[in-house]
């Protein structure tokens, strides 16, 4: 075990505006044991956390964003207080500077005083819970997970005191690490995170670069010493789990991942509809980590609070079409998985799998007891928590009463489905194969409220525009930015493609002096068929000179 050096100062020295040290703060010699932390992660408490920033301090985090800053702060557990930690936003919801809802938190407690740890801890992770499994789908899942053997987060709830003023509840979840990674697995593996996907994120073959030098544009983040820069073992990866002719696939699949994990998750995100994984609709959300003893790949999946919801963002038919014996969504699934599928011996793996894990787990009668638990352990919380009671991608929600009564709903009526299907397979499901290619991007939709608004020009010269607008959706693949020539009457015809959730900006660099032009735009979503434009935003009209203003309309 590593020593680890914190400063901790006695509970009855913090108080709601200021840490008073009077000289009592000694050192403890934390160790990076799973131990340490098992009493922070028990799954039946409600943590109180309270951290101490100063305000000019949550200025500079706001004023910052997009772009997520660590700031100084003081951060307090029971007894334990530690001073001059980072904290920081968390995530792309949390980035967006417009958004209402409650923002995630992640604390890194050797920011700032290199060595300093917490319970063994280097980092912690407040979720919001504001997407449509609400604060429970993380702990469903990963409880489940771990049961079954599968390494995945602790977690639990956590109420937040942000400069003694309580600020929700959260949830508190176990980092995916380096302290994760020698908790969990040998020391001195390679450990890469998919954030928000990429070339390579689905596990398809990467196209080479132009340019030999330049480093490869990867989904894949390199999150430990042992990691590579330009990912050369996903690579290899990659190409195994593409090139491995049919009838050696499963073998060496076998020798490759770790393949009953690996098929127990595909069951567990399909039944709980945790469709943003590699499993599942949208191929990012993970890690893989290749164990250096065992030179298998692990899957682990991050990021739970996407389930127990059908009908994602009012576009992903999460039951209909998503089919418990043949997992896939309705499109092309990651190679993994459909090769999967396509060998007879792993399919019937799986499906003997997912017929144990679904009656285990999510059968109503076991899982619905779960809910109303998880509920009940902070009702109180959720009651007083100042924050809107309802999840950010579902509107309709009115309370916290009507989020628990639609997360029992999906859980009837996803195993009511899936025991069907696993009953009875028949035939694998058809899926679109059409992917749309650059220049065929969909058109804008109807009016919607989702559409962009308060379009304008925020800098114009003669040989630029660069314009910016407000987002109103959620989990979109992008914006596309039209363009129409002269005052009146010309088409709009797409001019630029921002993909990424939360983009608010885009600059057009092939404008003529002298000329007028219109733009707009609109947001785009992935879809069961495809992918599916917004309204379009508010029109604004520019004409290019030095010293044109922009006129909006």
């Amino acid at each position: 075990m590593t020593a680890i050096t914190s400063r901790i100062a006695r509970r009855d020295l913090f108080s709601a505006g200021a840490v008073v040290t009077l000289g009592l703060i000694v050192n403890v010699t934390l160790f990076a044991d799973q131990q340490d932390s098992a009493a922070f992660y028990r799954p039946d408490q409600v943590q109180e956390i309270h951290l101490q920033i100063q305000q000019s301090n949550l200025d500079k985090m706001k004023s910052a964003l997009p772009k997520r800053i660590y700031v100084p702060a003081t951060f307090r557990w029971g007894n334990q207080v530690i001073e001059n930690v980072g904290v920081r936003y968390k995530g792309n919801s949390s980035s967006n500077p417009n958004q209402r809802h409650k923002r995630s938190f992640l604390i890194k407690f050797s920011e700032f005083e290199k060595g300093q740890a917490f319970l063994g801890l280097e980092r912690v992770a407040l979720d919001n819970g504001v997407q449509f499994g609400s604060l429970f789908s993380e702990q469903l899942i990963t409880a489940i997970l771990r049961d079954l053997g599968i390494k995945a987060s602790r977690c639990n709830f956590a109420t937040l005191s942000l400069n003694g003023t309580y600020h929700g509840v959260y949830t508190n979840v176990e980092r995916i690490d380096n302290v994760f990674i020698k908790n969990n697995f040998a020391d001195g593996g390679a450990l890469y995170k998919n954030d928000e996907g990429g070339p390579g994120g689905d596990l398809r073959p990467v196209g080479s670069s132009p340019n030999p030098n330049a480093r490869r544009s990867l989904a894949f983040e390199s999150k430990s010493s042992s990691a590579h820069d330009d990912a050369r073992d996903v690579l290899e990866l990659i190409a195994r789990i593409n090139g491995t002719p049919d009838e050696d696939f499963a073998r060496v699949m076998e020798s490759t991942i770790e393949m009953d994990a690996f098929l127990k998750t595909m069951a567990v995100m399909l039944f709980s509809g945790a469709f943003d994984q590699l499993t599942g609709w949208g191929p990012h959300n993970y890690y893989l980590y290749h164990d250096p003893r065992s030179k298998h790949w692990h899957y682990l999946p991050w990021d739970l609070d996407v389930g127990f919801a059908d009908n994602a963002f009012g576009k992903v038919p999460v039951i209909a079409g998503w089919n418990a014996a043949w997992p896939m969504m309705p499109r092309p699934p990651s190679p993994l998985v459909k090769r999967i599928i396509d060998n007879p011996q792993l399919l019937a793996r799986y499906r003997t799998l997912a017929d144990t894990i679904l009656e285990k787990y999510f059968h109503p009668k076991v899982l619905l007891p779960k809910v109303d638990a998880l509920y009940v352990r902070i009702k109180e919380d959720l009651a007083r928590d100042p924050f809107p009671h309802r999840r950010v991608t579902n509107p309709g929600d009115k309370n916290y009463e009507s989020i628990v009564a639609s997360i029992k709903a999906f859980v009837r009526r996803r195993y009511e489905t899936a025991r069907a299907q696993l009953d009875n397979p028949g035939g694998p499901p058809g899926y679109v194969k059409n992917v749309p290619r650059p220049g065929q991007e969909p058109r804008p939709g109807k009016p919607s409220a989702d559409a962009p608004t308060e379009l304008r020009v925020t800098v114009q010269s003669g040989s630029s525009v660069t314009l910016q607008w407000k987002d109103n959706t959620e989990g979109e693949a992008g914006h596309l930015v039209q363009r129409a020539d002269g005052e009146k009457g010309n088409e709009f015809h797409n001019l630029i493609g921002k993909p990424g959730s939360d983009i608010t900006t885009a600059s057009d660099s092939k404008v003529t002096p002298g000329r007028t032009y219109r733009y707009r735009v609109y947001a785009v979503h992935r879809t069961p068929t495809g992918l599916q434009g917004t309204g379009v935003s508010n029109t604004v009209t520019v004409h290019i000179s030095e010293k044109a203003n922009p006129k909006e309309k």
